[in-house]
């Protein structure tokens, strides 16, 4: 029996997209750095989880990232500038919810609601209270601390921590490749949010999820 819902952030609750980089502008400026290096960071940053995090060791790391940012544009960034980008990302990336406050108060007389980020804990949750959303949510885990939800290991953190069995808990998500990868990966069952048509189309296979292009249907699944 489904006790507890996990969900995703970004594009699940609220957009993210490359139009948020220009955010970084401001976090540049503020460290005396060139504004106009704010979309390399954005990619550098994106390419981060992809080419250093592993099975073996899924955690983000805020010196890791500085040190792999400064290695794919070839810059000297101090340390402070991570602090700014992530002061940035925890103040302005929240211009659009996608999710109706209606739908997530339903689920939350029903459910435990948590967050499970591929993102810092930090910055997520100051995003989530800025929105007014905190009040809904039992637990934010990001993967500064718990590891990235690709991996067994991370998905296995987050239930020791909320005293769960895979069978009690669904995760929501947008990506077939970590959200729903790392359900499968516990055996846990998932819903692909796929809101653009493509998020389905990755070539992996995955059992045990379902597919919507609406977080409404959230209410006729759950």
């Amino acid at each position: 029996m489904i006790r507890n819902i996990i969900f995703d952030l970004d594009n699940i609750i609220i957009r993210c997209g490359e139009r948020d980089s220009l955010d970084y502008k401001k976090a540049l400026l503020n460290c005396g750095y060139d504004e106009n290096d704010y979309l390399e960071i954005w990619n550098a940053i994106d390419k981060y989880e992809k080419n250093k995090i592993t099975d073996e060791n899924p955690f983000y790391n805020s010196k890791d990232m500085i040190d792999y940012i400064n290695d794919c544009i070839n810059k000297e960034y101090d340390y402070k500038l991570f602090n700014e980008l992530m002061n940035v990302s925890g103040e302005n990336w929240t211009k659009k919810v996608i999710l109706r406050e209606d739908i997530l108060e339903r689920l939350y007389k029903k459910y435990n609601l948590y967050i499970f980020t591929n993102y810092y804990q930090e910055v997520q949750t100051k995003r989530i209270k800025k929105v007014g959303y905190s009040k809904y949510f039992k637990r934010i885990f990001g993967a500064d601390i718990y590891g990235v939800k690709q991996y067994r290991s991370s998905f296995e953190r987050v239930l020791n921590e909320i005293n769960a069995t895979p069978n009690e808990c669904i995760m929501i998500g947008d990506e077939k490749d970590v959200d729903i990868l790392g359900a499968n990966n516990v055996g846990m069952k998932s819903i692909l949010f796929d809101y653009d048509g493509k998020r389905d189309k990755k070539e992996i296979q995955l059992e045990n999820y379902i597919v919507i292009d609406n977080l409404e249907k959230l209410l006729e699944i759950l």
